[in-house]
């Protein structure tokens, strides 16, 4: 049998409080409590996420995930060589060394762009900073990494942009 009290209080402003009976050892149902100005005072507000920030934190997640497939591709190869160098051809053993350091890169490569995404996504400070790092990295792609990393670079170094990192 439930049985609800309705108690009326100093603890409560007033405001009346519906709750289980205490010998049902039972958690609040509902309560009517006015949110008061302190409480509105004490609740940080959101941050707002740019849309450039989140295209930004979009690609890297992208690149994130297409990576974590080419490393889930990669151990095939790297699976197929490595137990033909164990039955036939122990020089099938070179092959699936190089296939597990290039797999192990990209793998690596896979973990640093999800990362950085999450730090973007969450306006952490230092995501904007390996976002950046990562743009200045992906100069070097000519032509398309060159065209991101210098937009990814020039958007997050805006100051209104900055700001809102901090």
């Amino acid at each position: 049998m439930n049985e609800n009290i309705v108690t009326d209080s100093l603890e409560t402003q007033g405001s009346p409080v519906i709750m289980t009976s205490q010998a049902e050892n039972a958690q609040p149902v509902l309560t009517t409590q006015p949110v008061t100005a302190q409480m509105a005072a004490d609740t940080p507000a959101p941050k707002l996420r740019d849309d450039g920030v989140t295209l930004i934190a979009g690609y890297h997640f992208f690149w994130g995930i297409l990576l974590l497939l080419g490393t889930c591709l990669l151990a095939i190869p790297t699976l197929i060589t490595g137990i033909v160098g164990f039955v036939e051809d122990p020089d099938a053993l070179v092959a699936t060394g190089i296939l597990f350091a290039i797999g192990s890169i990209v793998m690596v490569l896979c973990l640093l762009y999800l990362v950085v995404g999450y730090g973007l996504w969450t306006l952490r400070r230092w995501g904007r900073t390996a976002a950046i790092a990562l743009g200045v990295i992906s100069l070097v792609n000519v032509p398309i990494g060159t065209i991101v990393g210098g937009v990814t670079i020039w958007y997050l170094l805006k100051e209104n942009v900055a700001q809102q990192f901090e």
